[in-house]
């Protein structure tokens, strides 16, 4: 499934951006976004099959807006059975207590995409953009010269990246935080 990406390229020219496969750069900022989010963050219809090893809510990217349908191992549920709460549907009789059972759920998520995403989605395609046109290639190596006494400075290369569109581990649980983080079972009493 392609998905659109979380801003357009009038939001890119907008900022000044002109030039360079913008479509692309894009694409790449959407999905380093989506990877970090574990979530699609913009509205869409998924289907999805997570285990269910016990608890009454199971929590989903979302936040969940509708429910098509929802099947616990195999058997289809009445949507009378469960309620749609937030970023997950809630069972009050629970989904499962004999070991990890599939639940297959067809659900319609997420919202508009925020202002701030939209921004960092266009700050990292501006980045890939200026890399691009820059000859591209790796970001690690160099990072200060002194002239006098000739010293120069290189970054670990651990510390390197192949490209520039590149999201800090603090900014990623922010992301997981804020839009569901993947698909999982709470416990709830």
């Amino acid at each position: 499934m392609t998905l659109s990406p979380l801003a357009s390229t009038t939001d890119l020219s907008d900022r000044g951006v002109t030039t360079g496969n913008m479509t692309k750069a894009l694409a790449v900022a959407s999905a380093a976004i989506r990877d970090a989010a574990g979530s699609s963050i913009s509205a869409g219809t998924s289907t999805v099959t997570v285990p269910a090893p016990g608890g009454r809510l199971l929590s989903l990217p979302g936040p969940v807006t509708a429910v098509a349908s929802v099947s616990l191992d195999g058997v289809t549920l009445s949507a009378t059975d469960y309620i749609a709460m937030g970023s997950g549907i809630y069972r009050s009789c629970g989904w499962g207590s004999c070991g990890p059972v599939p639940v297959v759920v067809t659900y319609t998520h997420g919202t508009a995409v925020p202002d701030d995403i939209v921004d960092l989605t266009c700050q990292l395609a501006i980045a890939w953009l200026r890399h691009t046109a820059s000859g591209g290639g790796s970001t690690a190596g160099l990072s200060s010269v002194k002239i006098d006494d000739a010293a120069e400075s290189y970054t670990d290369e651990a510390a390197g990246q192949v490209s520039p569109v590149y999201i800090p581990e603090v900014t990623r649980r922010w992301l997981a935080a804020r839009f569901g983080g993947g698909a999982h079972v709470v416990e709830t009493l």
